[in-house]
C-alpha cells in the first residue's frame, strides 16, 4: 500500500494505537509504503479516511488476487468449492461392482449382491465385506471361496468354483498325482482322489501321491481326476572344484613376426615365423598403397612366454569354492523359494583341488499329474 498526505508520523502513531501491524515500511518524500495483511486492510482504510490520507494499492497478495479472480467468475468459484465435496462424497460411495472367477455363477453372484444391497450408489460404510463373503459362500454351493474387498469405489468379488472329479464315463479318465522329485512330505491338501502318503513320509521321484479314484457310497470305486497340493522338503545341490594353485604367464623377451600381404584376390606370406610352444600373439594391419585401395599388410607378432605355477591360499580356495557352489544351488531353486536349511562339505584330493558341495533345503509342491 502507498499512503500519501501530511503528517505521516501521526499515521504511524494512530495505527499503533489501533493495533494495526504495518510491515516493510519505506518512507518517501510525501508518501509511505507499507505492507498490511488482508484482515487489517479495511481498518487501515477507515483510519486513512478519518484523517484525510490517501491510500493506493500497489500490489495485492496471492490470496487477495485469487479472491478477486473467483469473485469475477462466480461459476468457477462455485465449482472450486463443490468439486472437493463431490470427490469426498464419491469416495465414500460404491460406484462399481466387479465379479471375477465366478464363471456360470456370475449372474447368481450379482443377484445375491443386489439382494444384500451391494449396488452402485450405496455408502460403503453400510456394507460389510465379511458379511457379503459369508452370504455368498452359504447361498451358492458351487463356490468354495469368495474374496470380497473394496478398492477405492469399486467392490471386487473374487470367486473360486468347486472342482469335481471326472468319472470313467467322460473323456479323460481318472489321473493320479505323482512326485516330481524325492522329498519328505510336510503337508497335504487333497480336493479329489485318495491320498497314499502322509506327512513325514519320504517319497521318491515318480511315486504316486494321490490315487485318481474314490469310493462311492455303494462301496464301489470310480475314477476321478486327482486334485490337490502336496508340499515336501526337497533339496538343491551345487558342486564346485577349485585348483589349489594358479598359473602366471611371463614374457621372456623373444619375439617373432610373420608378415602377410593381403589383397581381395589372394594372400602371400613374405616373412615366415614359427610360433613358440607358449606365446602371446598380436596382430597389426597396415595399408600398403593407400586408404582407398584394399591392399594391406598383416603383421602377426609372437612373444614367447613362460608359465609359472604358484600355490594358492587354501582358505581363499575354500571360500571361493563355497561361494560358487552355493550360487549354483540357489540357481537350482525355484523363484521365491525360502531356504529352510543349508550345509556345506569340503574335501581335498592330492593337494591339487578342493571340492565344495553345498546343499540347500527348501519346501515346494512336488505333485504332478500323470498323462
Amino acid at each position: 500500500m502507498e499512503i500519501s498526505g501530511l503528517n505521516l508520523e501521526k499515521l504511524m502513531r494512530a495505527a499503533a494505537q489501533d493495533g494495526l501491524v504495518l510491515r516493510d515500511i519505506r518512507r518517501e518524500e510525501r508518501a509511505v509504503r507499507v505492507r498490511v495483511s488482508l484482515r487489517q486492510r479495511q481498518a487501515l482504510e477507515a483510519l486513512c479516511g478519518r484523517y484525510g490520507w490517501e491510500m493506493r494499492e500497489l500490489r495485492a497478495g496471492p490470496l487477495l488476487r485469487a479472491g478477486r479472480f473467483l469473485a469475477r467468475r462466480r461459476m468457477m468459484a462455485a465449482a472450486a468449492l463443490l468439486c472437493p465435496m463431490l470427490v469426498y462424497a464419491s469416495s465414500q460411495m460404491l460406484l462399481r461392482v466387479c465379479v471375477e472367477g465366478a464363471g456360470e455363477n456370475a449372474a447368481a453372484v450379482r443377484e445375491e449382491l443386489r439382494s444384500a444391497g451391494a449396488v452402485p450408489g450405496r455408502l460403503k460404510r453400510m456394507l460389510s465385506t465379511d458379511a457379503l463373503r459369508a452370504r455368498l459362500e452359504y447361498a451358492l454351493p458351487g463356490l468354495v471361496f469368495a474374496g470380497v474387498r473394496f478398492e477405492g469405489s469399486t467392490l471386487l468379488v473374487d470367486c473360486r468354483r468347486a472342482r469335481e472329479g471326472e468319472s470313467l464315463e467322460v473323456p479323460g479318465e481318472g489321473l493320479d498325482l505323482v512326485a516330481l522329485e524325492p522329498g519328505i512330505i510336510t503337508r497335504l491338501w487333497v480336493q479329489s482322489g485318495t491320498p497314499l502318503v502322509e506327512a513325514g513320509q519320504a517319497v521318491y521321484a515318480g511315486q504316486v501321491l494321490v490315487r485318481g479314484e474314490e469310493r462311492t457310497q455303494a462301496g464301489g470305486v470310480h475314477a476321478v481326476r486327482a486334485q490337490g497340493q502336496v508340499m515336501a522338503r526337497v533339496w538343491a545341490r551345487g558342486d564346485v572344484r577349485v585348483r589349489l594353485w594358479e598359473e602366471r604367464t611371463v614374457e621372456t623377451g623373444q619375439t617373432r613376426s610373420r608378415v602377410t600381404i593381403c589383397t581381395p584376390w589372394q594372400t602371400r606370406v613374405v616373412v615366415e615365423a614359427e610360433p613358440f610352444a607358449s606365446q602371446d600373439a598380436s596382430t597389426r594391419i597396415e595399408p600398403l598403397v593407400g586408404l582407398y585401395l584394399p591392399v594391406y599388410r598383416k603383421i602377426e607378432t609372437y612373444a614367447e612366454t613362460v608359465v609359472f605355477r604358484s600355490p594358492r591360499d587354501s582358505g581363499e580356495a575354500i571360500a571361493r569354492a563355497q561361494g560358487a557352489a552355493e550360487e549354483i544351488a540357489k540357481n537350482s531353486c525355484p523363484a521365491g523359494a525360502e531356504t529352510l536349511d543349508k550345509w556345506t562339505k569340503y574335501s581335498m584330493i592330492d593337494n591339487e583341488f578342493v571340492y565344495a558341495t553345498v546343499v540347500i533345503e527348501y519346501e515346494r509342491d512336488i505333485a504332478s499329474r500323470t498323462p
